[in-house]
């Protein structure tokens, strides 16, 4: 099964702080074996991999962790209704594995943005 079956087709929207915005021209699904189909909607903007500058020369904010990180952009934005943020760093982290990203620069990824993503989500999943 592949698990980001759509390409992922955007366009240059212009750049804020310094970061590129892309936004997408054709919907993009991850279809999570624990969570089920994510289906990012045409018109989603990004700016890829929140990556602070300094880092940039070791991760890219458009490395091979963009789509999985795409997804979780999107769940970090307020059209989240379904996961908390534990949940969404967890898919994130499953969505690089899926996208073949390597072990070590995966958990790595992963540490930082359970660490200091706290104030960028703007989910609002359901009461549990």
């Amino acid at each position: 099964m592949n698990a980001f079956p759509d390409p992922l087709v955007f366009q240059h929207a212009g750049v804020s702080n310094g970061s590129m915005i892309l936004r997408l021209t054709h919907r993009f699904r991850y279809l999570s074996t624990r969570h089920g189909e994510i289906d990012v909607p045409e018109g989603f903007y990004t700016d890829g991999a929140s990556v602070p500058r300094v880092f940039w020369n070791i991760f890219s904010p458009f490395g091979d962790y963009f789509c999985a990180a795409l997804i979780h952009d999107y769940l970090y934005s307020p059209n989240n209704r379904w996961f908390d943020r534990a949940t969404s760093d967890r898919i994130f982290l499953d969505a690089m594995e899926d996208a073949g990203v390597p072990w070590l620069r995966r958990r790595v990824i992963y540490r930082a943005v359970r660490v200091g993503g706290w104030s960028s989500f703007k989910g609002n999943p359901p009461d549990a």
